[in-house]
Parts: C-alpha cells; sequence; structure tokens
C-alpha cells in the first residue's frame, strides 16, 4: 500500500487548468501540495509638488506648537521645505511566491482537512525577501465547522474590504485605494487597516446562502512592562454577503495601544503621547464594502469610519495633549472591457475629520486627501499581462498620505505615478 501511495505521489505532478495555474504535487492519499505566485515587475516614473511652506496656516495637529496654527521649520533648509525630485524606479509591488496543501483527516466532522501555507514576498529587483513574510499558517478546515489558522495572515477588515485590487497588482502599489482610504492623516504604519497580522489566529464560518463570518485575535507578545503596561493586541472582525451579482461586507478592527494619532504626527509635536508612560490609545475602523457585477463590468464601493482615541496622557492647560481623531473615507470604482483589454479606475476622498485636545481647540483645516488612479491592461493569456497604470494623489496643506513608500513625503506634497509593467502568475 505504500508501495502504492509513493508511486502515485510521483506520478501526480501535473499542471492545474491554466485559470488556478497552480503545480500540484501529491494525491488525496498523502496529501497535495500546490506552487503558485505573481510576480509584476514595473518601470515607473513619480514626481511631487506644492509642498506646504513653513509659515502656511495648518491644523493643529501638524503645527509647530498646539496655539500657533501654522507649519514649522522642521525639515526646512534656508527657510524652505525643499520638493522631493522627480525619480525612476524599478519597482515589483508585492510580488510574492507561495506553497500550501492540505490533507484529508477523515470522513468525519463535515470532512476535516489539515490546511497550511507559506508565503513570502520576492524582492527580485533587489535580491531579497523573507520567508514566511506573507499570508502563512496552519489550521483545520471543515465544511460543517469553518476554518480555523493560526499563522501571519491578512486581517478580516483586509480581506473582505477594498475589493478594488486593479487588476490584482494594486498590493503594495501606488494604485491602492488602501493608502488613503485606511489611513489617518500621514502614511504612518501605526495608524493602517487593511493590513496583515502576525502572531494571531483567524475563525471563519461555513458559508450559508452566501453569508460568512470571520474574527480574528492578536494577542500582545511584546506587552512592555512598567507602571502601566501598554497591551498592543487587536481585533479584526466582519461578516459578507458574496453573490454572483453581488458583494457586501461590514466589518471593524480594533487596536490597544498603538497610538496610531500620536504616530502620525510629526516627530517633534507637543502632542505626541506614546512616550508617556501611563498613556494608553484605542484606534477603531468599521468599513461597509460592496460590489456590484455586471457582465464584464463591475462597480465597487467602500466608506470608512476611523477614531483614534488617546487617554492617561497627564494634559494640562499649559501643555495640552493629542486626545481624539476622527474621520470618515469613501471611495468608488470601476473596471471593465473587452477581449484582451481590461480598463480600470478609482476615486477615494479621506475627510478633514474632528479632533480633540486635552485642552484648547483643535483645527483639522487642511487634513483631506484625494487619489484618482487610472489603469490599462493587455491579456496575453490566462497567466500574462502588459499594463500602465498611473495616479494623482492631492494632499491638503495639512495631510501627508503617501501612496509611494519609497519616496518620503511632506506635508501638503501631490504626488504623480505612472508605470508599465508585466505580470505574470503561476
Amino acid at each position: 500500500m505504500k508501495r502504492k501511495a509513493l508511486a502515485a505521489a510521483v506520478g501526480a505532478l501535473f499542471v492545474a487548468p491554466v485559470a488556478q495555474a497552480q503545480i500540484t504535487f501529491g494525491n488525496d492519499e498523502i496529501g497535495t501540495m500546490q506552487i503558485y505566485g505573481k510576480l509584476y515587475p514595473q518601470y515607473q516614473w513619480s514626481s511631487t509638488n506644492g509642498t506646504t511652506q513653513p509659515g502656511a496656516p495648518v491644523s493643529t495637529l501638524v503645527a509647530s506648537t498646539a496655539t500657533s496654527g501654522v507649519l514649522g521649520t522642521a525639515g526646512a533648509v534656508n527657510g524652505r521645505i525643499e520638493e522631493t525630485p522627480p525619480r525612476e524606479y524599478v519597482q515589483v509591488g508585492n510580488s510574492y511566491i507561495g506553497f500550501r496543501g492540505e490533507r484529508g483527516l477523515g470522513r468525519g466532522f463535515g470532512g476535516l482537512k489539515g490546511i497550511w501555507q507559506l508565503e513570502q514576498s520576492t524582492n527580485f529587483d533587489v535580491g531579497n525577501g523573507t520567508f514566511g513574510s506573507r499570508n502563512s499558517f496552519v489550521g483545520l478546515s471543515s465544511g460543517a465547522f469553518g476554518t480555523v489558522k493560526l499563522g501571519n495572515m491578512d486581517t478580516v477588515y483586509k480581506e473582505y474590504g477594498d475589493t478594488m485590487a486593479m487588476f490584482g497588482i494594486s498590493s503594495g502599489n501606488f494604485t491602492s485605494g488602501s493608502n488613503v482610504l485606511s489611513q489617518s492623516i500621514s502614511s504612518a504604519g501605526a495608524a493602517r487597516f487593511h493590513e496583515r497580522r502576525n502572531n494571531s489566529v483567524m475563525y471563519e464560518t461555513p458559508t450559508f446562502s452566501g453569508f460568512t463570518g470571520g474574527l480574528m485575535y492578536g494577542p500582545a507578545e511584546d506587552k512592555s512592562g512598567g507602571a502601566t503596561p501598554r497591551n498592543l493586541n487587536f481585533w479584526s472582525y466582519g461578516v459578507k454577503w458574496d453573490t454572483e451579482r453581488f458583494y457586501a461586507s461590514v466589518h471593524g478592527e480594533r487596536h490597544e495601544d498603538a497610538f496610531g494619532l500620536s504616530n502620525s504626527l510629526p516627530a517633534a509635536s507637543p502632542l505626541r503621547n506614546n512616550a508617556t508612560g501611563t498613556a494608553h490609545s484605542v484606534d477603531k475602523a468599521m468599513r461597509f464594502s460592496g460590489e456590484w457585477r455586471l457582465p464584464n463590468m463591475r462597480f465597487v464601493f467602500d466608506v470608512a469610519k476611523l477614531q483614534y482615541d488617546e487617554s492617561g496622557t497627564g494634559g494640562t492647560p499649559a501643555a495640552p495633549k493629542a486626545e481624539n481623531y476622527q474621520h470618515t473615507n469613501y471611495g468608488i470604482g470601476w473596471d471593465g472591457g473587452f477581449g484582451a483589454w481590461r480598463f480600470a479606475t478609482q476615486f477615494v476622498k479621506a475627510g478633514e475629520g474632528e479632533c480633540r485636545l486635552t485642552s484648547g481647540t483643535c483645527s483639522t483645516a487642511g487634513l483631506g486627501a484625494t487619489l484618482w488612479t487610472v489603469g490599462t491592461r493587455w491579456r496575453f493569456d490566462r497567466q500574462t499581462f502588459v499594463y500602465a497604470i498611473g495616479a494623482l494623489l492631492r494632499n491638503g496643506v495639512s495631510a501627508s498620505y503617501n501612496n509611494n513608500s519609497s519616496q518620503p513625503l511632506a506635508a501638503g506634497s501631490d504626488t504623480k505615478n505612472f508605470a508599465l509593467g508585466v505580470s505574470y502568475s503561476f
């Protein structure tokens, strides 16, 4: 019997149908393993303009002091903050290679299976990457009871929302709507939602009449000590409904002691609380995402409310601290095509929102931003296509959203990006 299984395993190497493109080894008796991936290098041009200069009226949250109402001189040379010069890049976005598999564990429990996946970025333009850096987990799956996974995974908030994903190459790219839709007033990592979370456990229900629910928890493995220990845990949760014609989801996320607001403020800001030993924070997001699917086209909608609260800061009238910032963002997108051609566009807007300090007034003037993205694709086959994409990001005078992580942006900077690339999936 073992010899038959071994012979079957050796003979079971095959290329799956091109619609899936993975290469699969093994069989149901010994388990299967798939090799898959997506590589999408591109040649990119970027430029910036409109940087806010010292002395300009700005939001309280980015002003030189809580009472000045103007931008300070931090980063200025001879009284001026210089524009980032135009640049050219070879970028690979979040190109990746992965391995995954499953094995049946008997007919009980609704067809219980053991499942696993190891996925990693492959930064082949510079020649490095980290094994298991992307969605990687081990778990159990059953048609009757759902799926449990432990590892490093996209959150429920990310997996269920902002489904635009232009041509499947927006991850890590300047066309990603999450660069504005899921941020505070800048692109500080601590303030981001729509992310991947390490050291986490996720449960997803079976699908009933198109409905699926998900719950994810990440404990604070690196909890800090002191008189008031910080608890950097998080929860992510949501429900989605998916049919051939429609998709809708409601999902949320909660981060404790991540200090998304303070980490979004200028490094020298007196309003920051993350260095105050008695301070705590709770960052929350709720989002609705939807799709209306028609033959050869679809419309995508998103609206998100983000709220950042910080407490225990010890702020006084003489030394106010940031206490709350909240705003609502939305996006609308379309893609469609015919034959080998596909076209797409998305518009995302971040609202200026409202803020509160421990004392005094707080202005959010100029904290809004807009992002326009456009693209076209010509497909050779199901695995290979060439594309052209572009984006225009306009920051308000106080905002510093950034859709190009390799190019730091000062407050008020607008960016233009354009790229030509090729995508290959396997």
